[in-house]
């Protein structure tokens, strides 16, 4: 018995370091093959991916959901380049970044954000555009950093009085989605979770499907599958690269920090009823639940410049399904900044004009 044991722990001994092996190289060689399309910045402990396209003032921020990169924004950000100064980034652990300190709050990912835009010498002020997670970052954005702030466009965004506090229903998915997460975490070290991605990418669905369902026990019917609806909903482009970001342990150390901390950045944000006194518009999609557009409809009505419209046409994806209403948010939110900045140096010159007599009487009495 004492011999069968001592196999088997050298079998998985074995088999650890052969997997980590695995998952190495094939890092090392998913780095070399898609490499990040824009820049690494610099924050000290850690980098971020950004993608910076176009010119002009102000500058629009795009800020992608839970689990969603830069390339989520790919086809929005091509229609806004030729007209704007367009800056899409991947959060810390996600996409071409970098792990970043933990926890994984709404309040340190603006700071991070906040921090990376200046370093990256990208100018304010701008538009802050956030979907679904981005509901809860944005607006806090905008409540830190009025200054900078030219508005808010929220697509299909988490409002805070989904998770705050969250129904006993959330709390126990978002307590068994960080579990798995951590479990997935362990498991892509030694290969595991990349073993699964091949067997996808391979056409063996099969094995790949059983293999899910192991790594994910505990989750809803049909969430831990690889036919999971909400997996075929995501923008082509971040489906073809789920095979190289989802496999590293950044991706699901990340993913289980900001589920865990859902609930306190929704009660940060909940503290901040007029978080921006620019224009925000707020875009429903057309499947949205009804207690979700709801509160969108109360977090415009509470706002001085707010405004909620509903993409009738669109699923969560609203900037697949109905772009040009996001990009006439946004240019909704452009022509404010651009009057405001027009009327503020009109005002100005006129204060100037007024105060240059009055400087020369100074100067004439004074010699």
């Amino acid at each position: 018995m004492l011999a069968v044991l001592t196999w088997c722990f050298g079998i998985a001994i074995v088999g650890g370091l052969v997997g980590m092996v695995y998952q190495r190289l094939g890092t090392r060689r998913d780095a070399q093959v898609y490499p990040p399309p824009g820049r690494l910045v610099g924050l000290g402990s850690h980098r971020l991916h950004v993608l910076d396209a176009g010119y002009g003032s102000p500058t629009v921020v795009l800020e992608a959901g839970l689990m969603s990169t830069v390339l989520s924004w790919n086809n929005l950000r091509r229609n806004l380049a030729g007209s704007y100064r367009v800056v899409s980034y991947d959060r810390a652990g996600l996409g071409w970044s970098d792990l970043g300190p933990m926890p994984r709050t709404a309040e340190r990912i603006v700071e991070e954000l906040h921090a990376m835009l200046k370093r990256a010498a990208i100018p304010a002020p701008y538009v802050l555009v956030g979907h679904s997670f981005g509901g809860l970052t944005m607006p806090l954005f905008a409540a830190r950093f009025p200054e900078d702030t030219a508005g808010v466009v929220l697509v299909d965004p988490v409002v805070p009085a989904e998770w705050n506090p969250p129904s006993e229903h959330d709390r126990k998915l978002t307590r068994i989605g960080a579990k798995v997460c951590r479990r997935a975490a362990i498991l892509s070290r030694i290969g595991i979770i990349r073993f699964v991605a091949f067997l996808l990418t391979s056409g063996a669905k099969k094995p790949a499907s059983y293999l899910v369902r192991l790594i994910s026990r505990g989750t809803p019917a049909n969430s831990g599958s690889v036919s999971s609806p909400w997996f075929s909903a995501l923008p082509e482009d971040e489906k073809s690269m789920a095979a190289v970001f989802w496999v590293q342990p950044k991706f699901a150390l990340t993913i289980a920090s900001q589920l865990e901390n859902l609930p306190t950045s929704a009660a940060l944000l909940g503290e901040l009823d007029k978080f921006c006194d620019k224009p925000v518009v707020i875009l429903s999609a057309g499947d949205a639940p009804e207690h979700r557009r709801r509160e969108h409809e109360a977090m415009a009505r509470r706002l001085p410049h707010g405004e909620h419209l509903v993409a009738k046409e669109s699923n969560h994806w609203i900037m697949q399904e109905e772009p040009e209403l996001v990009i006439g948010a946004i240019e909704k939110v452009v022509r404010y900044s651009q009057r405001s900045q027009a009327t503020s140096v009109v005002t100005s010159r006129e204060q100037a004009a007024t105060d240059r007599p009055a400087m020369q009487r100074i100067g004439k009495a004074a010699s």
